[in-house]
This record gives structure tokens, sequence and C-alpha cells, in this order.
């Protein structure tokens, strides 16, 4: 149960949630009236065939399902003063409107080609003008609040205010044939056109005038889109695409509602057939209201008591529970249909005291409710209770609303904490249109599939659309599909989110890691320069195939694969880190820890690098020497002229004792201004002198060696530290980059001997101009730097081995991330 009250802040005012839920109206009241028309009318009033009706309504679909990741990348990257979404959701509304209009100005005198080449032409080009209003509201609404719970409160409003199309669209089956409102059915298809496409305009556009999310603020690492662009754009949102679809929260997501929402349409307009046909013997005057009431109370109920339910038990027992339970109920739901769509059974019921009870009282009601309702031309609206009601055709809505109520309130929340996920795995720009589009392409491949087989399982069953008269065999096939069909997929729906684990506690996590790591000073450490190898060279960075694996097809699998096998080739050095998690670099080390992080890495690596010679630092090369390592021990010098004296005595006391094979005598002390060069260069003398046999060199950042030919002089060996990372390069030519940091030193060098004392990438905290802290982005780097140190035979130093949490007290959170095993040892790639 949460307890975590959500922060004022992160409430969407009630006037936004409203104009939202306005859009969520439009965004279910075009579909339903599109299915209603394609599954229903375009066979009853212009007689198409049920599988030219199948192919109308399916075919488009899939067009329509290809532009929405276009959108998607389109509204993520939108800069305008009027902000990333809501030019589109204002001009989206405008245009679907017009052309949903002019789609069903259908003669019904047409031959069926005829219709179907224009609805078909029609409706492709409504669906980009929905997609262009439909696309950016689902990605404005993931962006709206940033709180977990204040997420599925704004979805809640939202869905429900949706259902409200729910309502009103069942009343076309009645109102569209009604002989004292239209002339003849195709009539009322065009003038019912005219109403809803209105309708959607003007509601359509609110969420464009009044509602904000991340748009309304500074977008930074957008993608420039125009003409000129145009192919680095595909290319820029094919690889969206790809990593959106290797996150496995967001697939499951996807994966439930493509099964529960497309069970659910595939046989939606089997209940009115059902009634109509069956129980009604194919009569819709029979029929009277019952199909549209059958429907309009499912949406009620599921608008006003199921959605309320299931956003409390998201806050309650968490959301993947909450959606468990809803989809269970439903399956039960389905199930009772059986009994509840059952002529005998209801004919029972209504000869008992309740049922007799009940239809006396709504005789009643509408008794009086009547003479008003034709006098204001609403008779389509009444009910003649003197052939019985089918009371028990209602008894399994609150069941199986619980799966339409519950799916999307749920799903749309849970993708925006995908949308964290995402972020924090790979960095900006957030990707709410692509999660958007890809999720609702979903929803959209399937639901052409429906279409198209409901219109397959019709004609299977053997159901004419020009007759009455149906069989009892065809009839009967119909309602075990009508069950079966919704009931399977929402069980597998339920299968598929049995071990989703996305919770609460992982994504308020998320959200305090995006918020520390938003918080943070850019410049976060002391190897931070710039772009140092920009004014150093006019080299061209681009990745070699020869050293750098493309990564664009892989999955987050393949890459953990890569890494562990490059892991396991092993390494020529690793960049030791020995603080645990409570300590801070003024604690002494103790030889246990140092012992215990030695074994863990010791396969792995073929060095190891230490910082400093005191502070139980100088058990390192001699724990390592005891483990058949060899050793790059490093004196941390500073301003601090006594403990640089310290250090110095103790790295030649253990030079002398066999433990060191390179001597580094200080770390990036230039860098950091705390020494002269020629303190510097007596420090590196004395050492030498000491140690004649061992190699010794100073430690610093690459265009410090480039800028200094009297250090390059002084050393043995040039050591030198190597961060694409902090001159903001983009990971895919971070390895390109490091190889001109090192070429450089090598025109420099004089034949002397380099090591890269140090390179990484951070796995998390706050990005660097173009380069992004993340898993993946740490993975690739480790993978291809040392392809190239191998196949070149670099001598490389990765940093580092663990990550240490006293880091941040000193460098900011991406301080803390650097390591290959976490603070707490584990291995953070597998």
């Amino acid at each position: 149960m949460s307890v975590i009250k959500t922060p004022e802040k992160d409430k969407v005012p009630v006037g936004q949630k409203t104009a939202f839920g306005a859009g969520h109206f439009v965004l279910n009241l075009l579909p339903g009236v599109l299915g209603v028309y394609l599954q229903v009318f375009i066979l009853t009033a212009f007689g198409m065939d049920p599988i030219w009706a199948g192919l109308l309504g399916g075919l488009p679909r899939i067009f329509d399902a290809l532009t929405d990741p276009i959108m998607g990348f389109i509204s993520d990257n939108t800069k305008s003063r009027y902000g990333r979404r809501r030019p589109y959701i204002f001009s989206g509304a405008i245009i679907s409107g017009i052309l949903f209009i002019l789609m069903w100005q259908l003669d019904e005198n047409a031959s069926m080609t005829y219709n179907f080449w224009y609805v078909m032409i029609l409706q492709i080009l409504f669906l980009v003008g929905n997609t262009m209003f439909a696309t950016p509201l689902v990605g404005l609404g993931y962006e709206m609040t940033p709180d977990y719970n204040e997420r599925t409160r704004l979805m809640s409003l939202a869905n429900s205010m949706g259902q409200i199309a729910w309502m009103i669209v069942p009343w076309l089956y009645v109102i569209i044939p009604d002989p004292d409102t239209f002339d003849n059915p195709a009539q009322g298809v065009r003038t019912m056109a005219y109403i809803v496409g209105g309708v959607c305009i003007v509601f359509g556009i609110l969420p464009a005038l009044f509602c904000k999310g991340i748009d309304a603020g500074e977008m930074e690492d957008r993608e420039r889109i125009s003409m000129k662009t145009l192919a680095k754009n595909m290319k820029k949102l094919y690889e969206g695409i790809v990593q959106v679809s290797k996150n496995k929260p967001f697939m499951k997501l996807c994966g439930a509602t493509f099964l529960v929402f497309n069970g659910f349409q595939l046989v939606a307009a089997f209940s009115v057939f059902i009634i109509v046909f069956y129980m009604y013997q194919g009569s819709w005057e029979v029929a009277g209201t019952w199909p549209a009431w059958f429907n309009s109370l499912n949406a009620v109920i599921t608008a006003f008591i199921v959605i309320p339910i299931v956003s409390k038990m998201a806050t309650k027992i968490g959301k993947r529970k909450a959606f468990l339970i809803a989809t269970f109920l439903s399956i039960i739901g389905y199930i009772l249909k059986w009994w509840g769509f059952d002529i005998e059974l209801n004919e029972r019921f209504n000869q008992t005291a309740v049922g007799e009870g009940l239809t006396n009282a709504l005789g009643t009601l509408f008794n009086f409710l009547n003479p008003y309702l034709e006098s204001i031309g609403a008779s389509w609206f009444t009910i003649n209770v003197d052939d019985g009601v089918p009371w028990l055709i209602f008894l399994p809505i609150p069941f199986f609303a619980f799966g339409m109520g519950g799916l999307f309130t749920l799903m749309m929340s849970m993708t925006a904490d995908v949308c964290d996920l995402d972020e924090l795995e790979n960095g900006l720009p957030r990707k709410e249109g692509t999660f958007g589009a890809i999720y609702w392409w979903m929803v959209k491949v399937g639901q052409a599939l429906a279409i198209i087989l409901s219109g397959v399982i019709l004609e299977f069953v053997g159901f004419d659309q020009n007759i009455t008269d149906q069989t009892l065999e065809t009839m009967t096939n119909l309602r075990i599909a009508d069950i079966v069909v919704p009931a399977s997929t929402a069980a597998l729906a339920f299968i598929v989110m049995w071990r989703y684990d996305l919770g609460e506690k992982r994504v308020r996590e998320i959200a305090a890691a995006l918020k520390k790591r938003k918080a943070l000073p850019k410049r976060s450490s002391s190897s931070y320069h710039g772009q140092n190898l920009v004014s150093l060279t006019s080299s061209e960075f681009a990745p070699d195939s020869k050293y750098d694996i493309d990564f664009s097809s892989k999955s987050m699998e393949d890459i953990k694969a890569l890494f562990s096998t490059t892991l396991n080739k092993g390494m020529h050095g690793l960049c030791f880190s020995p603080y645990t998690d409570e300590q801070d670099i003024d604690d002494t080390l103790s030889e246990e820890q140092i012992k215990r992080r030695v074994d863990i890495v010791k396969p792995y690596t073929n060095w190891l690098r230490s910082f400093s010679c005191t502070g139980g630092n100088e058990h390192i090369p001699k724990i390592a020497k005891q483990n058949g390592l060899k050793t790059m021990a490093g004196a941390w010098i500073s301003e601090d002229k006594a403990q640089n004296r310290l250090e110095i005595n103790q790295l030649i006391k253990l030079g002398k004792a066999g433990l060191v094979d390179v001597a580094a005598v200080g770390n990036e002390v230039l860098l950091r201004e705390e020494l002269t060069e020629k303190e510097l260069l007596n420090y590196i003398q004395e050492v030498k002198t000491a140690l004649p046999d061992i190699p010794v060199g100073y430690v610093d950042a690459y265009s410090v060696f480039y800028e200094r030919p009297t250090l390059i002089e002084a050393c043995d060996v040039i050591l030198i530290n190597c961060y694409p990372f902090w001159e903001g390069a983009d990971i895919e030519i971070s390895t390109a980059y490091l190889r001109e940091m090192h070429s450089l030193i090598v025109s420099r060098a004089k034949g002397k001997p380099i090591m890269i004392a140090e390179t990484g990438w951070p796995s998390q905290g706050e990005a660097n101009e173009k380069a992004v802290p993340t898993n993946i982005n740490t993975m690739k780097y480790f993978i291809n730097v040392n392809n190239w140190a191998q196949q070149e035979n670099i001598d490389l130093f990765y940093f580092s081995s663990f990550d240490e949490s006293w880091k941040t007290r000193h460098e900011g959170d991406v301080g803390q991330r650097w390591g290959i095993w976490d603070k707490h040892e584990k291995l953070k790639y597998k």
C-alpha cells in the first residue's frame, strides 16, 4: 500500500485534467463511431459484403499504425513557442474532424466498388489527421506529472471521460435506423458524421489550449527536423524504435494491451448481432433500444464504478496487481454472457417476483418519460417493456467492464513509468511520443487484424447480413466466439503481466535518481576539461568497423553477452577502487577489504593501478603481487607538502621491496593547479633516482602532456588520462575520440612508451553535452575500447573496478558510477 503523498507541485490541476479528458473523449469517439460504421452500417445501410467491410476496416489501420512512430518522433523533437505536442493536437483535431465528415458522405445507390474505394482513400487521409492529434495527445499525458500515483489519477479521469464516448456510440445503432429521425439509415450515417466531426473539433482542441507538460519547459537534446535532415531523422527514428522495443516492461504492456483490447474489439459488434438476430429474431425494431442500453450501461459502469475502483486498487496494492484482478474479473464476465444472452433464462427471470418488480418499475419510469422524449424528438430513446426486459444481458457487465476499464487506466499510467526508466537507462531526449506511438501501433495493428478477423468469423459461422432469420447453429457458434475469443486473450494477458516488475518502489527510486541527476552541477570532476581535443586536432571522428561494433541491431541481451565475453577475455589493467560504501578517502583501509576486492577482480586483469601509498593503500601492491598481478603504484601528491613527503617515501619503499612495476608520481596535480611544473619534476626526479630499475611516470590528462614537452622528457613512461565522456563526446564516436587522444601523444612522445592510465564511462548521473551516462553506453564503451586495446596492444587501465559512494561528496552523482562492479561488489552488467 502506498503511503507517500503526492507533492503539490506534481499534482495536475483539475482544469488541465479535464481538458486532457476532453481529448480522450475524442480519442474514443472517433474510432468508436468509425468502428460502428465499418462493422455495422457499411453492411446494413450500404450493402457492403462482410469480407470487403473487414478489409475496409483493417487495411487502413495497418497504414495508420506505420505513421504513429513517425508522428511520435516528430512530436518528441519539435521545438516551437507553443511546445512540442500542442500544435499537432490543435491542427490534428480540426483536420481529422473535417475528414471524418467527408469520409461518410456516401451514396447508397453507388456501386459497392465505388463506396469501397471512396471510404478507403478518405479513411487513410482521415487517419493521418487523427494520428497528428492522437499520438502527441498520448505523449502529452505521459509527461504531465512525474508522480507514480498522480499518473494513475490523471489517466483515471481521462479514461472516465473517454467512456462518455462509449455511452453515446451505442445509440447510433438506434438513432440511425429510426424512421422517425431519418428517412433511411444511409441518411443517418451522413448526418451523424457532421455532428460527430464537429463535436470532435470542439473538444479535440481543448488539450492544446489548456494542458501543459514537459513541452512548456526547456527542451534539450532534440533532433533537428527538416527536409535536409530527413535521412538522419529516419535513422534516429529507427534507432529510437529499436531502443524502445528492447524495453522489457514496456513490451509486456504492449503485449497485454494487444491481447485484451483486440480480443474485445474482435467481437465488439457480436453482442449487438446476438441481441438482435438471436434474442429478437433479426428484428431491429423489436430489439428496440436494448443493444444501445447494453453498451451504454457498460460504459456508465466502466466510467463511474470500474475506473474509480481500479484507480483505488492501483494506489493500494500496485498497478500490476490491480491489472491482474481486473483482468480476472473480466474473464468471469465474458463467461457469464452465455447465461446472460440465453432466451429461456431471461424469460424465466421475468416470471420471478424480482423480474416482475424490476420490469414494472422500469415501465412506470418510462411511461412517465416517454411523452417528454417524444415531444423533443427523442422517441428513439424510449423503452417498451410490454415484450419483457432482457435483464440478464446486464448481469455480466459489472465483471467484463473491468477488462477495458482497467486496461487503459493502468497501461497508460505504467507507460509513463516506463518512460522514466528509459531516460534513466538511455538518457535524454525523453521519448514519450515514441513510446506512445509504438504502444498505439500495437493497438492499431491488432485492431486492424481484429476487424478483418471479425468479418472472417461472421463469414465462417454463416452470418448473412442480408437476412433476418439466421440459423440456430450460426447464432450458437457466434455466441461461443463472443465468449471464447475475449476470455482467451484476457487469460494470455494475465500470464504476460504476471512477472511485470516495475512497481511503485522501483518507479520512485528511478524518479529520485533522475531528480538527483538533473540537480547535480555539470562540472563534477577534475577530469572535465571541455572539448579540448577539438581545439587540438582537425580530425573527423567516426566509428571504425575494425574496432567498433555497430550496436544498432543488437538487443540489450546481445550487448550484455558481448560485455561478458569482453570482460572474460581479460584487460591489460584496472584502476582499483578500494573504498567501501561507508568509507571516505580520509578513512584507513584494511587488508581484509583489499584482499576481498582483489579476489573479485583478479580473473579479469593483468595489472592493478593504485592511487595512493598511505592510509592502507600501501597494502594494494603487496596483495596484488601475492595474486600474480603487476602493479602501477601511485603516490598521491597535492599542495600538502608534508603529506607529499609521506607518499613519496612510501612509494620508494614499495619499489625497493619489489612490489612496483610502474611508479606513478602524482595524478592530475597540474590539471588541478596544486603544484608548479618545477615542483612536480623535482618529485619525479627524486623517485627516478631512488628506483633506477623501475619505470617512473606521472599521470595527467593527455592534453597536459601535449602542451608540456618537458614533462614528456622527465618521464620514463607517459601515463595519460583520456575521457571522451568529459569532453562531451557522443557514445557512437567515443572510441574514435579516444584513439585520437592517444594518437596525439604518440606524435609527441618521441618513442617513449605510453600507457592510458584511465579511461571509462559512467553508468548513471548527469549527461555531459552529448555524452550520456547509461548502462548500455557503459557496456558499449567498455567493449569497443578493449577491442581496440587488444588488437593494437595498447596498455590501458580501465576506470574503474568498483562504484565508490565517497565520490558523490566530491564529484557529484556521476562520480560514483564508473565501476564495473557496484558498491556492493556485484557485477553491474549481466
